[in-house]
């Protein structure tokens, strides 16, 4: 039985995720409530990345693949799991047909949390792109855009 994986960053870009994790497949959007999305992981460039904070009313818009073990082994690799960037969380995401599916998604390790970076102009870009690969509507670009510039 596959397992699905959220993706709420850059990798909503499916080729760029595929890239890092072939077997990937997309399953459509998704949304994860009382999770907010941020910009503030520390990446190796000193840019931020992609983040997600519990919050209560808050909503982040993303992306559901179904994947296998090996998939998110790979993508561990990728998200720096063994270097402490990045933990694996098991969240419920509501599917855009209504059903709820439980997900596995990254979540940045404190000692990676910057609050005063900014995302790169070419990795926001990326997230962009891949929201609107996956038809998030305006309120979810909207999100993404805020995030970036908070």
């Amino acid at each position: 039985m596959p397992s699905f994986y959220f993706a709420y960053g850059s990798n909503m870009d499916t080729e760029r995720l595929r890239g890092r994790a072939p077997g990937m497949r997309p399953r459509g959007r998704a949304r994860l409530v009382g999770w907010r999305l941020a910009f503030d992981k520390r990446g190796g460039d000193g840019t931020a990345k992609a983040n997600i904070h519990p919050a209560a009313g808050a909503l982040t818009w993303g992306v559901v693949y179904a994947c296998s073990e090996d998939d998110l082994r790979a993508l561990d690799r990728y998200e720096g799991v063994s270097a402490g960037h990045y933990r694996r969380e098991r969240v419920v995401v509501i599917a855009e047909d209504g059903r709820e599916l439980e997900a596995i998604t990254y979540v940045a390790e404190p000692d990676f949390v910057d609050p005063t970076l900014r995302p790169a102009t070419w990795y926001l870009e990326a997230v962009l792109r891949g929201a609107r690969e996956h038809g998030l509507g305006p309120e979810a670009m909207a999100t993404i855009e805020r995030a970036a510039c908070a």
